[in-house]
């Protein structure tokens, strides 16, 4: 994994246990509209970084094919 993906993924996961403890606290009070809001906000901000997560994958396995062709040759 390159440098990109790898501060897109600790972004990823800081959201994920921000949402996660929000959500505790929203189990208890469904009728919490507000925090509803921000889990909803969190969570796209999670698929943004996920999606970026993948696109430097992709782009890393892009940048290498000589190295899949040399391994999966036998």
């Amino acid at each position: 994994m390159i440098a990109g993906a790898g501060v897109w993924k600790k972004k990823r996961d800081d959201l994920k246990a921000k949402r996660n403890a929000l959500f505790e606290t929203y189990t208890r009070d469904p009728q919490n509209f507000h925090l509803a809001r921000e889990i909803k906000a969190i969570d796209d901000e999670i698929a943004e970084c996920t999606q970026q997560v993948e696109q430097e994958r992709r782009a890393e396995h892009a940048a290498s094919p000589a190295t899949k062709l040399a391994t999966t040759s036998k």
